[in-house]
C-alpha cells in the first residue's frame, strides 16, 4: 500500500472530487428504484443513534455481486498501488441514502453504513467525495480514509457501549476537529 504526499492529495480531491461526486450519483439515482425501505425492526434498534429522517430516507439494495461499476478513477488508483476494493465485491457501499449490500447486513455493518449517510448529510455530496477521495490517496486506500476510520469508530462505540449517543453528535466532533 503506498500513498501520495499531503498536497496531492488535496489536489487529486479538488480535480477528482466532482468526477467522483457524479459517479455517486449515477449510482444512487440508478439503483434508486431497487431501493427498498428500511425494516421496521431496523428502525427500532437504530432510533437511539439516528434521527428519524434519515431513517425514514435510506434505502436498501441487496445483490450479489452488486451491479455497480468501478469508479472512473480506478485506473489511476491501479496505477499508484493504492488498495481499491472493487464496488461489486464490498460488504455494502453507501451512495448519500443508498446502502447497496451483497447479502443481509448485520447491524453493525448497518449501523456503519447509516454513520456514512450522516456524513453524506452534515457534508454535502460534493464535499464527502473530495474528502473520501484526498483521504484515500493520502491514507494510501480504503483504510486510511478519515471518513471510514470515522464511521469504524463510531460503529465500535455502538457495539461496545449500550448507552444511546446521536451519531450526527460524533460526526460533527469529527468536522469541527478537522479530522476528516
Amino acid at each position: 500500500m503506498s500513498s501520495v504526499p499531503r498536497w496531492a492529495a488535496e489536489t487529486a480531491g479538488m480535480v477528482l472530487g466532482p468526477l467522483v461526486a457524479r459517479y455517486i450519483a449515477a449510482q444512487r439515482d440508478r439503483l434508486a428504484q431497487l431501493g427498498m425501505p428500511l425494516p421496521e425492526v431496523s428502525k427500532l434498534r437504530l432510533r437511539q443513534h439516528f434521527s428519524d429522517e434519515d431513517l425514514d430516507r435510506v434505502r436498501i439494495v441487496q445483490a450479489d455481486p452488486l451491479p455497480i461499476p468501478n469508479p472512473p478513477i480506478y485506473p489511476l488508483l491501479r496505477v499508484l498501488k493504492l488498495d481499491a476494493p472493487e464496488p461489486r465485491l464490498t460488504e455494502a457501499i453507501t451512495f448519500i441514502d443508498l446502502i447497496a449490500s451483497r447479502e443481509p447486513m448485520s447491524l453493525s455493518l448497518l449501523f456503519h453504513e447509516m454513520v456514512h449517510v450522516v456524513q453524506y448529510r452534515l457534508l454535502g455530496l460534493d464535499r464527502f467525495a473530495e474528502l473520501y477521495l484526498r483521504g484515500f490517496f493520502e491514507g494510501g486506500g480504503y483504510h486510511g480514509i478519515p471518513l471510514e476510520r470515522c464511521a469504524y469508530s463510531v460503529e465500535r462505540r455502538f457495539i461496545s457501549d449500550k448507552e444511546p449517543f446521536a451519531v450526527d453528535d460524533e460526526v460533527r466532533k469529527w468536522i469541527s476537529a478537522d479530522l476528516f
